[in-house]
């Protein structure tokens, strides 16, 4: 998933998708659910599809691992889908998630049934080299002396 972005472009990236799979029951309203990213990375969240559905009728509010929102209130299923197999991009410049972090799913079901719903959150994993062990790079961060 390469775009033009500057922050896509990167020697370390692989295309990745972090799927968000939930059974709602009429009425649900559940703020705090979400997932983990895996921890060998940063991920780059750049877009979302919104893959199965029995009704398109749920609101939807995401944040990031600091619990930024990433709008002021719930918005609404439907403005989240992308034309096609083409995901929903998120405006803006694309949004970093470190090793381990969360990213948070608000979901309100709407409809009056059972919604089956998948959530697909399209970016890029990035590699970054570990911090030196051991070799003079480490080394030298061990001996920095804190003046008393």
């Amino acid at each position: 998933m390469r775009t033009g972005n500057p922050l896509s472009n990167y020697a370390g990236d692989t295309s990745f998708d972090y799927p968000f799979d939930i059974v709602l029951q009429s009425g649900d309203n559940l703020p705090n659910e979400g997932i983990r990213t895996d921890t060998d990375s940063d991920f780059i969240l750049l877009g979302m599809s919104i893959n199965t559905f029995d009704s398109i009728l749920f609101t939807l509010q995401l944040k990031d691992s600091n619990g930024n929102y990433f709008s002021s209130a719930p918005v609404f299923a439907a403005n989240y889908a992308g034309q096609g197999s083409a995901s929903y991009m998120f405006p803006g410049r694309p949004r970093i998630f470190p090793p381990n972090s969360s990213l948070g799913v608000g979901i309100k079901n709407l409809f009056a049934g059972q919604n089956t719903v998948q959530l697909l959150f399209r970016g890029e994993k990035r590699f970054v080299k570990p911090q030196p062990i051991c070799g003079p790079e480490a080394l030298t961060n061990r001996l920095i002396v804190r003046a008393a």
